[in-house]
C-alpha cells in the first residue's frame, strides 16, 4: 500500500499503529479475561477492540485507492482489500517506516 506523503501520511501511519495494537491488546485482555473467568476487563477491553476497529475502517476507506492494482483481483473493492490488510497487520511495516521517516 501506497501512504500518502508528507505529514498526512505520517498522521494516518501514526493512527494506524496506534489503531492495531489498541485492536490486539483489546482482543488478548478479552480472552485473557474469559480464561480467567473475571468479567472485569470483558467491556472496557471490547471497547478498546472496536475503537481500534472502527479506526482502521476508517483508514481503509480513505486509502482504498492507495492498494496495489495486483493486489485487488477481478472485481474485488479496493476498500476490502485495504480493510484485510490493515486489519491483519500486513501494513504495519511500511506505516513504520513512514512514520520514523
Amino acid at each position: 500500500m501506497t501512504w500518502p506523503e508528507g505529514s498526512r501520511g505520517r498522521a494516518l501511519a501514526a493512527a494506524y499503529l496506534v489503531a492495531w495494537a489498541v485492536m490486539v491488546i483489546g482482543i488478548v485482555l478479552v480472552l485473557g479475561s474469559q480464561l480467567s473467568g473475571r468479567d472485569l476487563l470483558v467491556w472496557p477491553a471490547s471497547a478498546m477492540a472496536v475503537a481500534g476497529q472502527l479506526v482502521i475502517t476508517g483508514l481503509a476507506r480513505l486509502l482504498r485507492d492507495a492498494v496495489p492494482a495486483t493486489s485487488v483481483r477481478g472485481r474485488t473493492d479496493p476498500r476490502a482489500v485495504a480493510w484485510n490488510r490493515l486489519s491483519l497487520g500486513r501494513e504495519l511495516p511500511g506505516a513504520w517506516r513512514v512514520v520514523r521517516g
